[in-house]
């Protein structure tokens, strides 16, 4: 196949979609025959004040140490051409290679990059043009399917109707180096503890409903439930796209909500797909996403791969400091505590390796987004590739197709980042749960209520039921 690229005269076909942390996501409006049906993912940069932030052009002797086995990403000349191998050879085989698409990477000019920059500048959010842009260095971007379509569905004209979910960790973990003033981590999930320093440092307008240990409990009542709360409170984890146009949640991330403008333009939108009543449309659509994720049982494979992560950020920054061969400033900073990491600073480096390759395997399944698209199915049409399923309220029957989609490479160097905002979480946590306790206690003195006083040295895992509690209050 011939090489494909992308110069200036090309960015008018190219359509903001939308972004995430790492990447913008265009799709196509042209009739170029090679592009149609798909989107386009290009690289962001991060703004380093009123600069951006150098980005490698390739691994560091460390990463390639790291990927060596799998697929030898140290050969790739360019980052890029390493994270296209990357979800070719680890990501896909561990999560199924019908439900991911590796895609093909592009030649882009910079050009191109800086026309998709002006065209896309004013439909991206304005805190996400703070944060980062495009990064006009890059020779390559990823060419991948639009699984918010189907390749018929383009050229019959027939609508389709797309679901983008973030499941999120769907565990709580039992490492045996979490400290024990972070108890609150094994009983409450991450998703809901970052849900709770997002609002104390408004990133999110309000908490989310959602629980992702709901969703991957393989309990088609909890699974609706889960996609019932994700609906009501949306953020920039659930989406939902009408041949492949957004007609509910936000292109970009942030403090989205619905409310009853968005929700009756989602209710006229699914007229196109669902035969029912209006106002029963969007309660049809949300238990057929609901059954969708129950019947694919790709949840289960996920949560294997997002249990990869057995030492927890905890344990495995420490075998990160022997990857790197640096001192751990982690044990610096623990003084007598750090004896319970002794073990892991101990272990042959093959060892450490594995624990790190496979947090960070982790922690791509645990970011990663779920599309799972519907179009009706025809009943002369015995012949289709697809998985059927029938909602038996309304008697129609739906193609549906399931797809992993973002599935970024977590660059080795972040190790420290992550480590450092785990902490910044659960500090922010257990401060909140202190704070509303001791209140109480001041509330009910003359009641001698000493089961909620607060002890200075860790949470109980008493204490880590009554912040759950305080969460709910402020939903």
């Amino acid at each position: 196949m011939m090489e494909l690229n992308l110069n200036a005269k090309d960015a008018g076909d190219w359509i903001y979609r939308g972004e995430g942390a790492a990447n913008i996501i265009l799709s196509y409006s042209g009739a170029t025959s090679d592009f149609v049906g798909k989107v386009l993912r290009v690289q962001k940069v991060k703004r380093n004040g009123t600069n951006y932030e150098e980005v490698p052009s390739d691994l560091s002797v460390h990463e390639g140490l790291l990927w060596n086995e799998d697929c030898d990403l140290l050969s790739a000349p360019t980052r890029e051409i390493a994270e296209h191998l990357y979800v070719q050879h680890v990501m896909s085989p561990r999560l199924g290679s019908n439900h991911v698409d590796a895609g093909v990477r592009v030649l882009v000019s910079r050009d191109f990059l800086e026309a998709v920059v002006k065209n896309a500048f004013c439909q991206r959010p304005s805190w996400r043009v703070s944060d980062a842009d495009v990064n006009t260095q890059c020779d390559y971007a990823l060419l991948i399917s639009d699984h918010s379509v189907f390749p018929q569905a383009l050229r019959d004209e027939e609508f389709s109707i797309s679901v983008e979910i973030k499941p999120k960790c769907g565990f709580l973990p039992c490492s045996n180096y979490i400290l024990e003033e972070h108890t609150i981590k094994r009983c409450m999930t991450r998703f809901k503890l970052h849900q709770t320093f997002k609002l104390k440092h408004k990133k999110v307008s309000q908490l989310s409903r959602y629980d992702p240990l709901d969703m991957f409990s393989g309990s088609k009542e909890r699974i609706l439930k889960s996609i019932k709360d994700l609906f009501s409170t949306p953020q920039n984890n659930f989406r939902v796209f009408l041949n492949g146009s957004l007609v509910f949640g936000c292109l970009g991330g942030g403090k989205y909500r619905t409310n009853v403008r968005y929700d009756r333009a989602l209710e006229d939108a699914l007229k196109f797909v669902i035969q029912a009543d209006d106002g029963m449309r969007t309660t049809c659509f949300l238990e057929l996403v609901s059954e969708a994720v129950f019947r694919s049982g790709l949840l289960d494979r996920l949560l294997q791969v997002q249990k990869l992560d057995f030492f927890d950020i905890e344990g495995a920054i420490h075998a990160y400091y022997d990857v790197v061969s640096q001192p751990c400033v982690v044990c610096s900073e623990l003084g007598e505590e750090s004896d319970r990491y002794t073990s892991l600073h101990t272990i042959p480096l093959d060892e450490s390796l594995k624990i790190v390759k496979e947090y960070l395997i982790a922690a791509t399944a645990k970011d990663l987004s779920l599309m799972i698209s519907f179009r009706t199915r025809e009943k002369e049409d015995p012949k289709s590739a697809y998985n059927v399923i029938l909602h038996e309220s309304i008697g129609q029957s739906f193609d549906y197709k399931v797809s992993f989609i973002d599935l970024d490479m977590k660059p080795l160097g972040k190790m420290m980042h992550y480590y450092e905002l785990d902490q910044k979480i659960v500090g922010c946590c257990m401060k909140m749960m202190k704070n509303e306790i001791s209140a109480n206690v001041e509330e009910k003195t003359s009641y001698q209520d000493k089961s909620i006083v607060v002890e200075d040295d860790y949470p109980t895992r008493e204490l880590a039921g009554k912040l759950t509690h305080l969460y709910h209050l402020l939903l």
